[in-house]
């Protein structure tokens, strides 16, 4: 028995940084000339024909010829599509091949990127809070009237910019902004608190006042189309009014009775009380003027 020696060899592959690929392009034979020589024999008798709408007979024919062209169509139509899968095959093959190889680069540098965006976002909250801090010292009486997140520009945030120069931005927009607010405060405004809060949410002074106008002009249509409807309502009060009732004729007073004067001559006897209360009872009758004389006395039985 004789001894056998087995040689192993091993492709050995040493590392690459950079993508090489070398490639044959595929030569197709074909007889293409020859085939668009036969369809333009096939279809001269179709091109340019013309059919009589009308006539249902050249319709069902034309139909006919249609699905003759299809047919004529179908077989070069697969063969190549059949061309183009196996053309295609090899590229596709390779793209994968590629795409998995890219995809564990972008694995690691994703699983790197959570913890710098984890950083960056520390660093942010960090460099807010020495920021709000800076603010709520410096701004004075509008540390209460404009928010923090009207002033804070968002590059301040950013790693890119200085501390110091974060810092020194932010006093001169908070002294920017006092001035503004001071303005407001020595205008007659009269919205003032909708003013102020626009510009405390914005910084534009120019945008707040004219806020002011807008909100004038509207106080002043309101008004007018309040005082239209007042007038509507009184017209319509007025049309809608019962006519007065006509006064009464003034009548003619009573004419005041005549008044006549007469003399009563009358003797009768009885006793001095008696004449009294005859006296008496034509005062109450309305006669005046009346004297009963007494010429005798009459002595009692």
């Amino acid at each position: 028995m004789s001894n056998e020696v087995i040689e192993a060899t091993a492709e050995v592959i040493e590392p690459s940084n950079a993508l090489e690929v070398t490639y044959t392009p595929a030569v197709l034979a074909d007889n293409l000339e020859a085939l668009n020589a036969f369809v333009e024999q096939q279809i001269a008798p179709y091109v340019g024909a013309k059919i009589d709408p009308n006539d249902y007979e050249q319709v069902k024919m034309a139909r006919k010829c249609m699905a003759d062209l299809n047919k004529l169509k179908d077989p070069i139509d697969k063969e190549r599509k059949r061309v183009k899968r196996e053309y295609e095959t090899p590229l596709k093959e390779f793209e994968g091949r590629v795409k998995a190889i890219t995809a564990k680069i972008d694995g690691a540098r994703a699983a790197l990127k959570v913890q710098v965006d984890e950083a960056d976002e520390r660093f942010r909250e960090m460099r807010r809070a020495l920021l709000v801090e800076e603010y709520e010292g410096c701004a004075g009486p509008i540390a209460d009237v404009i928010p923090f997140a009207a002033i804070l520009e968002d590059a301040w945030l950013n790693r890119s910019t200085p501390e110091t120069k974060a810092v020194n931005e932010l006093y001169e927009k908070v002294e920017k902004a006092l001035k503004g607010y001071k303005t407001l405060q020595t205008k007659e405004l009269n919205h003032k608190d909708e003013v102020v809060k626009h510009y405390a949410h914005t910084l534009d002074l120019i945008a707040a006042l004219e806020l002011e106008d807008r909100l004038n002009e509207r106080d002043r249509e309101m008004a007018e189309f309040k005082a239209a409807q007042e007038a509507a309502r009184l017209v319509a009060e007025e049309r809608n009014a019962p006519e007065p009732e006509p006064e009464p004729e003034p009548q003619a007073a009573p004419a005041a009775p005549e008044r006549f004067s007469w003399a009563l001559s009358m003797e009768f006897e009885g006793t001095k009380e008696f004449a009294t209360s005859v006296a008496h009872a034509l005062k109450g009758l309305g006669l005046t003027g009346a004297s009963i004389v007494c010429t005798g006395v009459i002595g009692h039985d």
